[in-house]
């Protein structure tokens, strides 16, 4: 959880200020989008410097990175609250809906988290926490798979169809192919069934 307020502007130790301005920017990229974002405005927000972003994080890429950092968390956490059961097929399709709605109640964070232009995606902590995020994918793969040397072409597939639905309804694209239906309704009552019929593909017990 993060806030949106940052009291206490005034005597910011090191680790306080860098929090303050990765949660205005995070609130920011929440309210504008990230064409919205700028380092001026996530200083004011915060209540330091101008100089401040640039001076912690070295660039607006490093600034960005941690609010993609936050962004990864959040996803994992909600993908690793569905509780594995013994149908490793039902659980990605709880997965599927988890991750989709997340897109949809955090875009921005969401499509931050996969812009290579806008973010050090060679930074250590960003790799580990991109691959703690999609843990329970690989958990529930490998239990429907079965022990096998690499499934990194089952999550790869599971990965970019959970994905590609995720950026359709955070687009406004589901609307337009069942029957007007808002990006909330589609998750909540056609999503469900599309999966339960359809997904995931090729994919057998």
């Amino acid at each position: 959880m993060h806030s949106d307020s940052i009291s206490g502007k005034s005597g910011y130790h090191h680790g306080n200020l860098r929090v303050a301005l990765i949660e205005a920017t995070d609130g920011i990229i929440r309210d504008r989008g990230i064409e919205g974002l700028s380092l001026r405005e996530a200083a004011r927000r915060a209540g330091v410097s101008i100089g401040a972003p640039a001076h912690h994080f070295g660039s607006t890429s490093g600034l960005l990175t941690e609010v993609a950092l936050l962004g990864y968390d959040s996803l994992g956490a909600s993908l690793n609250a569905v509780i594995p059961t013994d149908d490793p097929i039902a659980d990605l399709r709880q997965m599927a809906i988890a991750y989709v709605s997340f897109a949809l109640a955090h875009a921005g964070r969401f499509r931050l988290m996969f812009r290579p232009d806008l973010v050090d995606r060679d930074n250590p902590r960003y790799v580990a926490a991109a691959t703690r995020a999609l843990s329970g994918f690989a958990a529930a793969i490998t239990r429907q798979k079965g022990a096998v040397e690499d499934n990194m072409a089952e999550i790869f597939v599971v990965w970019s169809s959970i994905h590609g639905m995720a950026n359709l309804v955070v687009d406004g694209k589901a609307q337009y192919l069942f029957a007007g239906a808002t990006p909330e309704q589609f998750v909540e009552t056609i999503m469900p069934k599309l999966l339960a019929e359809t997904w995931p593909f090729g994919m057998a017990h």
